[in-house]
């Protein structure tokens, strides 16, 4: 099965697409677009919400590998 999924932001948005063995976290500024295929995908107004929903998925921010 094969998902494909497209947003345009029209104001900064945060994604988190995940699945089976992946998490991707995305931020998008007004303008950009966002193309997943991955089946679960998550839309977050607020920065700090997404982050932590990503991290409890398991998603590694480079600045937390760096300290």
């Amino acid at each position: 099965m094969t998902f494909q999924s497209t947003w345009d932001a029209t104001e900064p948005v945060w994604f988190i697409c995940h699945g089976p063995n992946a998490v991707f976290y995305n931020e998008l500024q007004a303008g950009q677009s966002l193309a997943s295929g991955q089946p679960n995908i998550e839309k977050f107004t607020d920065e700090a919400a997404a982050k932590a929903r990503a991290i409890e998925l398991g998603y590694v921010f480079e600045e937390d590998e760096e300290e």
